[in-house]
């Protein structure tokens, strides 16, 4: 004999994999959770409003830190803190854990009509230096870490700028978006005054999740079809179910966001293009991104669709106060927080600054 087997292994794989499709297919619309939510254990240490702050170390939770400053990370307002702590084994505060630090993580809430009329003051000056020192106090510690992911970099950089000394020894940007101008038609019809912020508000006084939704389908209109025909294909493995549900809910399951906010964010953010002309404010007051000292890490994808590099591209220069390093990853939006290319590639970079940057206990 030949010591060829023929068609018939392969034939087999296909067909267990065809009777697994089916089986998963079935229970993925009876609303089988193969990734619950918050797999990482935490408990909530400050709230104010809807906004807490979670803390994964110590106390028995989690491995004891062995890297000081704590690090706090947080997204933005539209978006689930969960995306940090998708399923088992695919969590970047396990991972930031796992490098040794005090890990937490600061979630804004969802808000409802009570509040519609948070401005980003509520967040950038009440809530987001609050949940500073209860970290500081939790931990014993003097300052901390910032890890900022998308629209949560960008309001740590106004919070800093309003009030530079808040107690931050590191700031690491993720995808973070200063320049406005190259973020899509939607933006542009905020800009060029097409869209009036007023009416887009819903009958509670915020942006609705479904709008949200609709901004980010905008921005990549072919992804519901690509991710349904990946989801098809892979519907046998149980695994990459598990990614695909975790990360669907991150990336569907939007927040609505405030309207007060939202009319300063259209206005400052988007029309005034405030980060890069200069023309920044807080509390009423102009506020400068050249007043921030701390080592600063800027990350950017380079597959990036939703926070392309010309919306990154100006950090560096506007930190005149410190000197800023970039590091340019092979990754998308998504990939650099999560999934295989964060666990191999961007996230050990991204730690590895940090602990450079950190001191041991």
């Amino acid at each position: 004999m030949s010591g060829r087997t023929g068609p018939l292994p392969q034939v087999a794989r296909e067909l267990g994999r065809t009777a697994a499709r089916v089986r998963n297919g079935v229970r993925y619309a009876a609303g089988t959770q193969f990734a619950p939510i918050g797999p990482t254990p935490s408990r909530v240490i400050w709230s104010e409003g809807k906004a807490e702050l979670r803390h994964y170390s110590g106390h028995g939770v989690g491995p004891e830190p062995r890297l000081a400053p704590p690090v706090i990370v947080l997204g933005g307002l539209v978006g689930r803190s969960y995306i940090f702590d998708l399923h088992e084994g695919n969590s970047f505060v396990a991972r930031t854990l796992g490098a040794g630090f005090d890990t937490f993580v600061l979630d804004w809430g969802i808000p409802d009509a009570d509040d519609s009329a948070n401005t980003l003051e509520t967040y950038l000056a009440r809530y987001f230096p609050r949940a500073l020192q209860a970290a500081c106090q939790e931990t014993g510690a003097d300052e901390v870490s910032i890890i900022g992911y998308c629209m949560g970099g960008t309001m740590s950089l106004q919070a800093l700028a309003g009030n530079p000394s808040l107690p931050v020894r590191n700031l690491v940007l993720i995808a973070t978006p200063v320049d406005f101008g190259h973020l899509g038609s939607m933006v542009d019809a905020v800009c060029e005054g097409r869209l009036d912020p007023a009416t887009v508000l819903d009958q509670e006084g915020n942006v609705p999740a479904s709008l949200i939704a609709a901004f980010f389908s905008v921005m990549k209109p072919t992804a519901p079809v690509v991710k349904y025909a990946n989801l098809l294909q892979n519907l046998w493995d149980e695994d990459y179910l598990r990614g695909y549900q975790a990360l669907n809910r991150c990336f569907e399951q939007h927040a609505p966001l405030p309207g007060a906010a939202f009319v300063q964010i259209a206005q400052q953010w988007m029309r005034d293009n405030a980060f890069v002309t200069g023309s920044l404010r807080l509390g009423g007051r102009a506020v400068h991104l050249a007043d921030l000292k701390m080592p600063v890490l800027i990350v950017t994808g380079d597959r990036d669709e939703l926070v392309p590099e010309g919306a990154t591209a100006p950090t560096a220069g506007l930190l005149t106060g410190t000197k800023p390093e970039v590091l340019a990853l092979p990754a998308g939006h998504a990939s650099l927080t999560t999934g295989r290319t964060a666990a191999k590639h961007t996230v050990p970079r991204i730690l590895g600054w940090l602990a450079d940057q950190s001191v041991a206990l």
